[in-house]
């Protein structure tokens, strides 16, 4: 006998084993993929309704995950703990059909250990018997496939139902999916935040929980909510404290002529006096409870310091102050310091200029930037030209300002025009006579120069003019006021008789390397005559003097008779 008589009821029992496992495998995935799918869609519709916290959610996921193991060892663990071998398929075959153990023995009987077991005649006989009867067995009568049908259905339901909930919500699925990964995502609802801004800082919705707003101690803060969708007539903005907690009504800014709301939301809270927990809900949508933080304003000390320019030098002292308002000399320059009491990240200088502004960035003198100062180089400081109105933009490092912006103005203090006037004696002149033109000056800082101009006049045409410089040196304060005389040479103008002199003096004020201001004199007129005419007009000056004379002792006589 060989073993190719049992061949076919060998390739039966396989066929059967492969079908039973097929059954014990389908049964345990179903359970397995069903019961996973039925917990993810309870946890769905828990966290949907309660909108659960983080650490809700992670409780409910562990009972979750504890409910998915028992599932796993009660209903699929048994399924998939069974090994069945070809005796085992035979021994069912047997009980099944009534053959009681024909089928396990010769089964056995083919085995490289069946000759020392005793009579091969038995073991060819027990072979021949269930080959000839292995075509009448039909090794699957009793086959049950039920537990697999009925789980598989269970799964499928689930499955389906799943599948139409991300059908239906794939936005909220999506969120749920994020919200497992432990995101603070909310799900989507008819009204969206779109941002938010707390006492002047940008917050973001999704990241509210992890964004702490800081605010300056007693100082109000305005609160705008950007939002889309589904507008409301109002929200609330909650804030809860250790000394209690109060609600905003959040209102829209502005309100459209067909009732159509528009702008942001905003609530104005007049002061916060400690660290407090809000909330927003407008709509359907909220902010998860996030923090505020009170800190402390920075506060600063200033100090200004002028250094007048080189022309008044000692006579305008080097002026330091803490005030910002001041009066500077035309190039003067001013430099200013700060101190904070907290390291500012922030430090600027915005002027205005008459119509144009500027900003100038300070700069930190300390490594704590705790000091700061006015740059060096050009600035509108460094040559103060007119006046300037400025103020100081300052953050610390918390982006809080100071509770009093700085503002100061520097204004131009008064440098008066020089004073100058001339005379002379002799107002008929020789045309090579050398007359004197005496002059006295005075200014309040210093005098640069003084210039004769002189017009020479034949008829009615304007025949030249000169110009000579009077002073050798620039006169400084102290040498002021200055009285001096200039000889006038003629003889190498070639005049004429009858020619008319025009003389101005010209004198411009000292203000170092800027453009200072000029004063004339009034013009002294003298006419160009012969010997004769200088000495009628020396007579006549003679005469009128001795009338005045004559005058003011009769006025003196007269006054001496009254008494």
């Amino acid at each position: 006998m060989t073993r190719s008589k049992l061949n076919q009821l060998r390739w039966q029992l396989q066929k059967l084993r492969q079908a039973r496992r097929s059954v014990r495998l389908g049964s345990a995935l179903a359970v397995i993929v069903g019961s996973l799918l039925l917990a993810l869609l309870i946890l769905f519709g828990l966290d949907r309704a309660l909108e659960m916290n983080v650490v809700q959610r992670v409780i409910v996921m562990g009972i979750a995950a504890m409910t998915l193991i028992w599932a796993w060892r009660r209903f699929a663990a048994p399924w998939l703990g069974n090994r069945e071998t070809m005796l085992d398929m035979a021994m069912m075959v047997e009980r099944r059909h009534g053959i009681e153990s024909d089928l396990v023995g010769a089964l056995q009987f083919e085995t490289p250990d069946a000759a020392k077991w005793g009579s091969p005649e038995l073991e060819s006989a027990v072979i021949d018997y269930v080959a000839d009867l292995g075509g009448d067995i039909d090794v699957f009568d009793g086959f049950d496939s039920s537990p697999l049908r009925r789980r598989a259905i269970w799964a499928i339901i689930i499955l389906v139902i799943a599948i139409g909930a991300v059908a239906i919500a794939p936005r909220h699925m999506m969120t749920f999916m994020k919200r497992l990964a432990l995101s603070d995502d909310h799900y989507p609802t008819k009204t969206t935040i779109e941002s938010l801004r707390i006492g002047g800082v940008d917050v973001d919705p999704a990241e509210a929980a992890k964004t702490v707003v800081k605010i300056g101690f007693g100082q109000p803060f305005d609160v705008q909510v950007h939002a889309s969708g589904v507008l409301p007539p109002s929200g609330q903005f909650s804030l809860s404290g250790k000394s209690g907690a109060t609600t905003l009504d959040l209102l829209p800014e502005e309100t459209s002529s067909d009732s159509e709301l528009k702008g942001p939301y905003i609530a104005t809270l007049p002061r916060l006096m400690e660290p407090a927990i809000y909330q927003i809900s407008l709509g359907d949508a909220w902010t998860d409870p996030a923090r505020i933080e009170v800190m402390p304003l920075p506060t600063i000390e200033t100090e200004m310091s002028v250094t007048p320019p080189e022309y008044a030098a000692g006579l305008e002292s080097d002026d330091s102050a803490s005030g910002l308002q001041r009066a500077v000399l035309e190039g003067s320059q001013v430099d200013l310091q700060l101190t904070s009491s907290k390291p500012l990240a922030v430090a600027r200088l915005h002027l205005t200029i008459g119509a144009e502004t500027e900003t100038i960035e300070l700069v930190a003198a300390d490594q704590q930037r705790l000091a700061w100062k006015s740059p060096s180089g050009e600035t509108p400081f460094s040559s103060v030209a007119a006046p300037i109105r400025f103020e100081l933009e300052m953050q610390d490092e918390d982006g809080l300002s100071p509770q009093f912006v700085p503002r100061g103005y520097l204004r131009l203090k008064n440098d008066r025009a020089p004073q100058i006037a001339a005379s002379a004696i002799h107002r008929v002149v020789l045309p090579t006579a050398t007359p004197v033109i005496a002059f006295r000056t005075s200014d309040d800082y210093g005098v640069a120069s003084v210039k004769l101009r002189l017009k020479i006049e034949r008829g009615d045409a304007e025949l030249a003019e000169e110009s000579y410089e009077m002073l050798d040196s620039p006169l400084k304060a102290n040498q002021l006021p200055y009285s001096g005389d200039f000889a006038l040479p003629l003889s190498a103008l070639k005049l004429e008789k009858g020619d008319r002199l025009s003389v101005t003096l010209e004198a411009r004020d000292w203000r170092g390397r800027g453009e200072g201001a000029v004063a004339n004199s009034e013009p002294l007129v003298l006419e160009v005559s012969d010997e004769s005419g200088v000495l009628a007009a020396i007579s006549e000056a003679d005469q009128r003097s001795e009338e005045q004379l004559t005058e003011i002792i009769k006025r003196q006589l007269g006054i001496g008779e009254a008494r």
